[in-house]
């Protein structure tokens, strides 16, 4: 089986772009205002039309399952996934499986109808064996290590008993040494916690092969740039979710998606690959990736 972190290199190679495109579109009924669907949405359409506009600029999806759960909610998402593999996308299933054993295999099991990869909570210690599970049922998996939530500015630098290393390092290691395909860093930004030589710590124990998850970029202020300075310019999957959703409110057109799309590939592209040299950790210059169309 092909790993993920080797398709999305693939991927990267192909469509010219590290973007991930987050699906999550919160409904009218969970209050969001002008950062949610409007009220009486047509969630397949909307959702479809969506993949159509920003697949041009992305090499990935990700659904989050969280955001998917009507009564006709699973079909319409694997619809959509289906969809995104037609136009040579990945798929990534943000499912934070945080569960034990069997139960943990039927959310693999079911991932694999529709995703190249899902992503796992490691509360309950059993890295090794998650990762064991989700390749048996041949998907990949992404291991959450180091949030940028301000509560996981506490959590990260728990020391593990008997050893001197903090939690997020830790499972870094886990992660790598299980043979998990990612690990889910959030974009650090000046307004949260994660700092630049956490992200060195992360890069120095992961590794070249596997890759890296970063959420937040966009309407939570992440900011990519900064990680081409530690990570290879293939190596990080960049989600942004409501600033390609609603850039200009609920109402948002499917060629204002596009437009959104469009610049913050661009902004990403030349962040990670800046002209006259080379970024990621063989070097590079200052990034400003969060700076592009983020709504």
């Amino acid at each position: 089986m092909r790993s993920f972190s080797d398709a999305w290199r693939e991927t990267v190679a192909r469509r010219s772009s590290v973007l991930c495109a987050g699906l999550d579109p919160p409904v009218a009924e969970l209050g969001r205002g002008e950062k949610g669907l409007a009220a009486g949405a047509d969630r397949r359409r909307w959702a479809l039309e969506y993949l159509e506009a920003v697949a041009p600029h992305c090499a990935a999806i990700k659904p989050n399952v969280q955001y998917w759960k009507g009564p006709a909610d699973i079909a319409i998402v694997e619809e959509v996934c289906a969809a995104a593999r037609d136009l040579g996308l990945l798929v990534i299933e943000d499912a934070k499986l945080a569960d034990i054993g069997a139960t943990n295999d039927a959310g693999f099991f079911y991932a694999a109808r529709r995703a190249d990869a899902v992503t796992f909570a490691p509360f309950a210690g059993n890295v090794a064996e998650a990762v064991e599970q989700a390749h048996g049922r041949g998907i990949g998996i992404i291991v959450l290590c180091l949030m940028s939530n301000p509560e996981y500015g506490r959590e990260k630098s728990k020391l593990i008993p008997g050893d001197d290393d903090p939690q997020y390092r830790r499972i870094a290691a886990e992660a790598r040494a299980a043979g998990a395909d990612a690990v889910v860093v959030g974009a650090p930004s000046p307004s949260n916690h994660i700092t630049k030589a956490e992200l060195a710590t992360v890069r120095s124990t992961i590794g070249r092969e596997m890759v890296v998850l970063m959420p937040g970029v966009g309407a939570q202020g992440g900011e990519a740039g900064p990680v081409w300075r530690v990570f290879e310019d293939d190596q990080v999957i960049v989600n942004a979710g409501r600033a390609l959703m609603f850039p200009e409110g609920s109402a948002s057109t499917p060629q204002q998606q596009a437009a959104a799309a469009r610049g913050l590939n661009a902004a990403l592209n030349r962040d990670r690959r800046p002209p006259g040299g080379a970024a990621g950790a063989a070097g590079g210059g200052p990034g400003a990736a969060g700076e592009g169309p983020d709504g």
